[in-house]
């Protein structure tokens, strides 16, 4: 999502026109993508491959635009493009693309309709914890990581004192574990679901409570509601800190608008 994203933003501002190369298939399958693949393409390899160079150097998408401008040959971008700023001239047209398809907005219904959520009223909170591949040492040290249990319980406690009538859907790769800590009447657990459809049911709520990775990050970014985020991600002076200038998360708009939870403790970062 995030390459695609940048391609749209680059090609914009450089006036350029969007080609995916083959193995864009399954985001065609997922969301309502415009922007055919090139199948047909001989000179795939030959292409222009212009790589950023991202260590140490941060996300800089006004030396990426000036340098395309300068190159008369077809371009193939390659790299690390994750930056709201990138895309930030497409914003409306990708909310657009990002639409679900018809097959998997129909399993979002029925998930919830089988859960009893569908009763007016009910304000419905996503949750997505990410644990298995983020919360290893390296990852942690990078800037990423699982936030501490007591982030999410004090972001669940902020939508509480919100609103009475509440219901957090939970998503998550370490569903154990989130057993074990959740425990309330308030949640529902959606479980053996892909990963498309889990971000759909997340997205398909009213507030969204999202942990790190960038499949949280547009978790966030697609929900129609407030977001909550991890105050210390990325962590400052991180490997990802770093990467991004600080400019990880996108500014407030129309859309919906952000909320910075701290944990009780530091425990991720030690």
């Amino acid at each position: 999502m995030s390459q695609y994203s940048a391609l749209l933003g680059v090609a914009k501002l450089a006036n350029r026109i969007p080609i995916l190369n083959p193995g864009y298939e399954d985001l065609k399958r997922i969301f309502t993508i415009s922007t055919p693949i090139e199948t047909k393409l001989t000179t795939l390899e030959s292409f222009y491959r212009y790589k950023q160079n991202v260590l140490p150097m941060p996300l800089n998408v006004e030396a990426t635009v000036e340098s395309l401008k300068n190159i008369s040959l077809d371009v193939m971008l390659k790299g690390f493009f994750h930056h709201f700023r990138y895309f930030y001239p497409v914003v409306h047209k990708l909310r657009k693309e990002f639409t679900f398809r018809k097959q998997i907005r129909q399993q979002v219904d029925e998930f919830f309709k089988k859960s009893n959520l569908t009763e007016k009223g009910i304000i419905k909170v996503g949750i997505h914890i990410r644990r298995t591949d983020l919360n290893t040492r390296s990852m942690i040290l990078k800037g990423f990581g699982c936030p501490p249990l007591s982030y999410f319980t004090n972001a669940m406690n902020f939508f509480r004192s919100k609103y009475s009538n509440i219901r957090f859907v939970v998503c998550s790769d370490s569903m154990k574990w989130a057993r074990r800590h959740f425990t309330s009447d308030d949640i529902t657990f959606a479980t053996n679901h892909s990963a498309e459809v889990d971000m759909a049911i997340l997205t398909s709520c009213d507030h969204v409570i999202i942990s790190n990775g960038t499949f949280s990050w547009w978790v966030g970014w697609l929900c129609r509601g407030t977001t909550v985020r991890y105050k210390q991600m990325p962590k400052y002076k991180s490997y990802v800190y770093n990467m991004t200038s600080g400019g990880h998360w996108p500014p407030d708009d129309d859309y919906n608008h952000y909320v910075a939870i701290d944990s009780d403790d530091d425990s991720l970062w030690e």
